[in-house]
């Protein structure tokens, strides 16, 4: 049962990261160009904005990425400890 359980946790995160990182985006593209506005319909503001956040969210869960996978390197190199204390190896 525990290789099933390990299974389900790397599909679940595999779907999020591969398939709802882009798809965030993507829609955040959306919103902030149907917040521009054209010549059949006024812009609107809440639109670009909700864009903005959306582009934004996903950069920051980006770099958040990649600061977990050099997290050793720069606590090896830098003393540089980002994430708690259990996420590292002692």
């Amino acid at each position: 049962m525990d290789i099933i359980s390990s299974i389900t946790k790397v599909l679940a995160v595999g779907l999020i990261l591969g398939a709802g990182l882009p798809a965030l985006f993507a829609l955040g593209m959306r919103a902030e160009a149907a917040g521009d506005g054209t010549l059949e319909r006024p812009a609107n503001p809440a639109l670009k904005y909700l864009g903005y956040i959306l582009i934004g969210l996903t950069a920051i869960v980006i770099v958040v990425g990649i600061l977990w996978i050099t997290r050793q390197t720069l606590n090896y190199y830098f003393d540089l400890k980002i994430f708690p204390d259990f996420a590292y190896k002692k």
